[in-house]
């Protein structure tokens, strides 16, 4: 039981999070003055006595049977201090240097407790072992605390070398006085997994995910304990009856380890976003505590904080229930692994327990019976459970769960820990009501809350509707201003298709439902709404509360009709050629919206019953309309209202080859959003394209990329920033109100456009951009459409060295049904579009562009398309590599469509070889040292011209060289030829000919393939990968070799071996079934021993399974 071994172990603050960190302790890092200019000399060296480990061993055994928790370290007393140990070094400026050297013999680890701890400005304090290769510090002034009082974590060995460097003319000498040196008797360290930031299991939540947006206050009440430097337990603030702010931290018995005095509590070590996990701040420390209760029957201990909290750590006290009920649902808030700060639900109310295994008292814990978001881990330990009141009734004791085990979790009860003692060192009731008042739930408490008030937010008043559908719609308004802390805390947002007149009505009406909280007051605040009826009016109104639960008045009601239904039209209703191998061909099926009224089809393709290999129909969509108005003949002033189509989750290629995903898409792609505007450069100096304000119609520019970017096949090192909210390569000349479709030959070409519109920064927008090493951020702030206030659109370009492209769209309010989205090269003759005039875009999304994307190939798309709109899904067949015979496949489109909701239209192709002008009886190719020898016969030839031989060694097929024919013999004919290994750039090659007549026909011959051997060993990427069950592995061996191929879990427990024994060399590929585990991540592991020379060879890679 993965938390009852860290429980019952105290392997403790490894198992408990992990800790084995340099980072745990805070420290500045660097590199010990004596090593940085190799400072030699004999230093002191003071041995502990030897310990007997089997003895102590047996010790431990006993008292697991009474419920102790277990040691992982003898502690030895000493009383060692710069004054009367260790060697002390006058260096040439001054400065001192001051070391020791302390030995346990035969320990596997050894750390060290410090009674008194001081260390003067500029003073840096190292710890390291023999062979340098661990290396923790440096400790500075930062780490001084009032009680004196300090820790340092385990150092590997039997040996750890203290050093000490204090400047010159230093007001008062440093103090390091030693108090305990503890002699590591276990292995932890090669047993256990280190544990530290990013340790955790891949299915937990950060909190900073929508899942967590209702659970900020109680968040922030969450702190890690760190140990001896090293990440030990979760535990949490808690508020009393006397609302008086005692620094009161709620933790588990079992993590009762060391000194409480000198435990270190870590606030907000939380990453900044959802994903992908990020390190937090490891600076809102306090250290030094003292115990005010515990109890081993619930698990409970109380501990008070010395250190008094900074305000600007932003804590909260949490609150609590003694009530002995369950909760209907459970939340839980924790470090697991010592990693930052997760979030895990279970939505099934918790069940009265005991504690597994027993014996422990009977009704003394909550059980989880199974996470249904998240997990818990070691680390977890002391953690909190709240209910759906967001009341603390019990902290973390044990339990099974882990990602890839959805069991239970016991957390002992906090009626339980309430009064069952019979002391107030053995109870809580003393300490979280000390008036006695009897209590028994209160809800959490924060200082800068104030006192409640009677004043509601302000009324909405600039409620909108934007972005009609046929079946949804957008509403957008600013946040409102609330007095009391925190601001508005709630939207309540309704709708009726009945007038909304009244307070009264508003009750009557639909909620809606808006994730995450409320913006600051004055920003801009969205909802997209779909599932609506066709051609329907719908009211809305809103109104918002705060934390003290008064609410503001109704907002202004607004009304919006949505869009009739769509019709669809699909041509032609089938597909079919016949054709020879070695033919390409296309064919396009069009998907027209064919309605006269505003309407919007929304469409979904799927490729079923196809026979078709993978690559032989390529599928990609376009947009049928191209279309751009000479700008010369707009009035900007009055823009005509225009709907396109929008593509949805990828698309492309175009002729280039680039493609695009977007975050909407299950494969990957991921919304990373870092806002450069605190660090950027804002861009100035916009230089107008007309009479304009330059902000609105204009650019700014030309800035600095910091590489080469390759674009269409040409480098650019700088761009051009349009204030219609594209980039360019090349200096703007012309107005960009009006955005046209892409590709289009009109200017502006060679663009990046996110978000092409008519949009105006002359009010409070600003640009930023900021280059890093391996990207350039161009970010759009609040920027606005053109004569529409209210709007206000921040989102990002990053133009990364790869050649990748990415979009993120952070907050996105106004009309967006209007904008061009997409790529287009430098002369206007390829591009690809996402959407044009059309809903597409929302808020925390994300787009990707990429010539040589690492998703795979999909075989479902998706759309939307405006009346009198069409998108063109174009096939491309590729019959190279086929054989003779019969494919199909149906295309289904599902819509919206009430009258006609599905279509299939079926394609085949009927693939023959034709007549065979030449009958080939051999064609064969071998390897010999430095080139391979290609052979073919005929036994028959007619109008011969010859032979192109043609090679295979990537994606494409290339022509090698000619090799003239007999014209026409029925003679046996043979011929020969070499091609040099080096100009191979693969490991594999293929071969086919193609035999050409002299009126010009060809047919080709079969192909035929070579493995090369390999020059080294290798281990590949498993794929696909996710997976599920099924994925591929494969490896080469440059030799024959004794291997072994071999599945972990991330407990570094063995789950497969896929492969063992002497394999000759070449390459290999083996097929791993995963179907008997869960989701999670797992490792695979090759170990190959060459038997032909002394070579050996181990590498690691993850793979991961998802279910």
């Amino acid at each position: 039981m993965k938390k009852n071994i860290y429980s019952n172990l105290i392997i403790f603050f490894l198992l408990l999070g992990g800790a084995y960190t340099l980072k745990a302790q805070i420290s500045e890092g660097g590199i010990p003055y004596s090593i940085k200019q190799n400072i030699k000399g004999s230093i002191e060296t003071i041995t502990m006595p030897s310990v007997d480990v089997e003895r102590l061993l047996e010790e431990d055994e006993n008292d697991s049977k009474l419920g102790i928790p277990l040691r992982f370290g003898k502690d030895h007393s000493v009383n060692l201090d710069m004054n009367n140990s260790g060697t002390w070094t006058e260096l040439s400026d001054g400065s001192k240097l001051w070391r020791l050297r302390i030995v346990c013999p035969d320990a596997f680890t050894t750390n060290l407790l410090y009674d008194w701890f001081w260390m003067p400005e500029g003073a840096k304090f190292f710890l390291y072992n023999d062979d340098k290769s661990e290396i923790i510090g440096a400790f500075t002034e930062k780490n001084n605390k009032e009680h004196g009082e300090f820790a340092t974590s385990l150092i590997s060995g039997e040996a750890v070398t203290l050093e000490y460097y204090q400047p010159a003319l230093v007001d008062k000498p440093g103090i390091i006085s030693i108090s305990t040196v503890v002699h590591g008797y276990r292995d932890i360290l090669s047993k256990y997994f280190v544990r530290d930031f990013g340790s955790s299991g891949s299915c937990n939540n950060n909190v900073a995910c929508e899942v967590g947006d209702d659970w900020h206050d109680e968040i922030r009440s969450v702190a890690m304990i760190i140990v001896g430097g090293s990440r030990m337990c979760s535990g949490s603030l808690v508020n009393n009856t006397s609302g008086d702010l005692e620094q009161l931290f709620l933790t588990a018995n079992h993590c009762l380890i060391g000194n409480v005095s000198s435990w270190v509590f870590m606030f907000n070590y939380d990453s900044p976003q959802c994903s992908p996990n990020q390190d937090g701040p490891t600076s809102m420390t306090v250290q030094g505590s003292t115990l005010l209760a515990s109890n081993s029957a619930s698990d409970f201990a109380l501990v008070k904080i010395t250190e008094a909290i900074p305000q600007d750590y932003n804590v909260h006290w949490a609150g609590w229930s003694a009530i002995n009920e369950p909760s209907e649902y459970s939340v839980g808030i924790h470090h697991p692994a010592g990693d930052v700060k997760k979030i895990s639900f279970d939505y099934d109310p918790s069940v009265t327990s005991d504690y597994d295994p027993s014996p422990y008292l009977a009704n003394s814990h909550w059980e989880v019976t199974a996470w249904d978001d998240g997990t818990t881990e070691p680390g977890s330990s002391g953690s909190p459970l709240f209910n759906q009141d967001k009341k603390i009734i019990g902290q973390l004791h044990g339990g099974w769960a882990s990602c890839s085990s959805i069991t239970e979790d016991y957390y002992g009860k906090f009626s339980m820990s309430w009064d069952r003692g019979t002391t107030p060192s053995t109870r809580l009731k003393d300490w979280l009501d000390p008036e006695n008042t009897g209590i028994l739930e209160i809800d959490g408490f924060d200082p800068s809350l104030g006192n409640p008030d009677l004043i509601p937010p302000s009324a909405i008043t600039d409620l909108e509707v934007e972005d009609i559908t046929s079946m949804g719609l957008t509403l957008t308004w600013s946040a409102p201003f609330d007095t009391s802390y925190g601001g508005v805390r709630q939207y309540d947002i309704r709708y009726s298709q009945n007038p909304i007149a009244d307070t009264n009505d508003f009750k009557n009406a639909d909620e809606l439902n808006f994730a995450g909280a409320p913006a600051d007051s004055g920003e801009s605040e969205s909802l997209i709404l779909n599932g609506l009826e066709f051609n329907t009016t719908y009211y809305f109104a809103i109104r918002s509360n705060d934390r003290w639960n008064n609410v503001s008045e109704l907002s202004n009601v607004v009304s919006a009709a949505t869009f009739e239904a769509p019709q669809i039209l699909v041509t032609p209703n089938q597909i079919s050629h016949s054709v020879n191998v070695g033919d390409v061909l296309s064919d396009t099926l069009k998907i027209s919206n064919i309605t006269s009224v505003n309407s919007t089809l929304q469409y979904a393709v799927t490729l079923e019953n196809n026979t078709f290999p993978e690559k032989a129909a390529k599928v990609k969509f376009t947009a049928d309309n191209k279309f751009r108005r000479n700008i010369n003949n707009l009035d900007k002033r009055n823009p005509k209202e225009e709907y396109g189509l929008s593509f949805r989750g990828f698309g492309g290629p175009d002729l280039f080859g680039y493609e695009w995903m977007d975050s909407d898409e299950l494969s990957g792609l991921v919304y990373q959003w870092i806002d450069i505007s605190p660090d950027g450069t804002e861009a100035v100096n916009w230089i107008p394209t007309g009479s304009y304000d330059p902000k609105d119609e204009g650019y700014a520019g030309p800035f600095n990329i910091g590489f080469n970017f390759s674009f269409y096949d040409v480098d650019y090192n700088s761009v051009y920033i349009s204030s219609n909210g594209f980039v360019s390569f090349t200096q703007l000349n012309s107005n960009s109100f009006s955005n046209g479709s892409i590709p289009l030959d009109d200017d502006p070409n060679g663009i990046i456009a996110p978000f092409w519109d008519d949009l105006d920064g002359s009010s409070l927008g600003k640009v930023f951009y900021k280059s890093y090493p391996d990207k350039f951020v161009i970010q759009f702030d609040g920027w606005k459409k053109y004569a529409a206030s209210s709007s206000s659109f921040t989102f990002q370009i990053v133009i990364r060295k790869n050649g990748k492209i990415n979009f993120y769209y952070n907050n996105m309010s106004g009309t967006l049904t209007s904008a061009t989205v997409g790529i287009e090269n430098q002369d206007g003759t390829d591009g690809l579009q996402v959407v044009k005039d059309a809903a597409y875009i929302k808020n925390n999304f994300a787009l990707e562009f990429a010539a040589e994307p690492e998703w795979m190939a999909m075989d479902n798309y998706e759309g939307m398309i405006y009346n009198g709109n069409s998108a063109n899904m174009v096939i491309e067949f590729l019959t190279d590599d086929l054989t003779p015979g019969l494919y199909s496949m149906d295309v289904v489109i599902e819509s919206n469509d009430p009258n006609n909701s599905s279509i299939t239209v079926p394609v085949s192709l009927n693939l023959s070889g034709g007549e065979i002008p030449v009958e080939l009886t051999s064609f064969n190719a071998e390897k010999n040292e430095k080139v391979i020898q290609i052979s073919w016969s005929t036994a028959t030839e007619t109008n011969n011209l010859g032979f192109e031989i043609e090679r295979k060694s990537k994606d494409n097929w290339e022509n090698i060289s000619f090799v003239s024919g007999k014209g026409t013999t029925t003679e046996l004919s043979k011929y020969y030829f070499e091609d040099e290994i080096s100009s191979i750039k693969s490991n594999k090659v293929s071969y086919r000919l193609k035999q050409i007549d002299f009126d010009g026909k060809f047919n080709f011959s079969d192909v035929i393939e070579i493995d090369l051997t390999p020059s080294a060993y290798e281990l590949s990427q498993n794929y696909p990968n996710p997976f599920n069950p099924v994925t591929k592995i494969n490896f080469a061996l440059p030799f024959k070799s004794d291997l072994q191929l071999t599945v972990y879990n991330t407990l570094g427990q063995k789950l497969a071996v896929i492969e063992n024994g002497i394999k000759d060399a070449g390459y290999y590929e083996v097929i791993w079934n995963a179907s008997d585990l869960a989701s999670g991540l797992y490792l695979y592991v090759i170990s190959a021993k060459s038997l032909e020379n002394n070579d050996e060879f181990r590498n690691v890679k993850k793979m991961l399974l998802i279910k």
